[in-house]
């Protein structure tokens, strides 16, 4: 039986938001948010008519499953077509490299607004560097988009260390001059480092950070 828990979890994975935006927008606290997930009879009224608004949903269909407009029906249908399957691919470290990050798991998540993004998948920060814009924990949505890599992008950086294993980093980015790359921390506490271009492997782009609500 739907609940009212499962029609807000099922309108933030198909449009594509964070249960940590959500309330972060709507000035809900999220030790209340996450009481009322687990908890149907706990949800506060002025807190569900905010989340009805919020998604341009009725309240009924909310409270009750009923009365969910043909045009939020469309809208979500033509969403779904767009949710894309990501991969998680292991950790990425947010201060020294970490080897071996495409080697971790497995599993894959749904996500919407992905279906453009070339070869997009996701790593699990590890590591302060980059706190408070990257906390530990933080799922990263990177993707293979070199033309969107600019000075100041925050990046996932791959380097070749042989025999044949590799290293990332998850950073700011800045181009310097003859092929030198600066890879720097939000973090002043770590120094930052430079690198020969012909060193990396590859650079993603760091698409969103996806952060979930303790």
């Amino acid at each position: 039986m739907s609940t009212i828990s499962n029609r807000i979890k099922q309108l933030l994975e198909n449009r594509g938001i964070s249960a940590y935006r959500l309330c972060k927008d709507l000035d809900i606290d999220d030790s209340t948010y996450s009481r009322s997930i687990r908890t149907e009879n706990t949800w506060k009224t002025a807190h569900l008519i905010k989340i009805a608004d919020y998604f341009k949903v009725g309240l009924d269909w909310l409270l009750k499953g009923e009365n969910f407009t043909k045009e939020v029906q469309k809208e979500l249908k033509e969403i779904n077509t767009k949710v894309k399957q990501v991969p998680i691919l292991g950790i990425v470290d947010c201060g020294k490299p970490a080897t071996s990050w495409r080697e971790y798991t497995s599993r894959t998540v749904e996500l919407t607004e992905a279906a453009h993004l070339n070869s997009p998948f996701i790593l699990i920060a590890k590591g302060d560097s980059m706190r408070p814009y990257i906390n530990p924990g933080d799922k990263l949505l990177c993707a293979d988009m070199p033309d969107r890599v600019k000075n100041g992008t925050a990046v996932v950086v791959s380097f070749c260390s042989p025999p044949d294993t590799y290293e990332a980093n998850a950073k700011l980015i800045k181009f310097e001059r003859d092929g030198i790359i600066n890879l720097y921390s939000i973090n002043t506490a770590y120094a930052p480092t430079l690198h020969k271009d012909t060193d990396i492997q590859k650079i993603f782009k760091l698409i969103r950070i996806i952060r979930d609500v303790k």
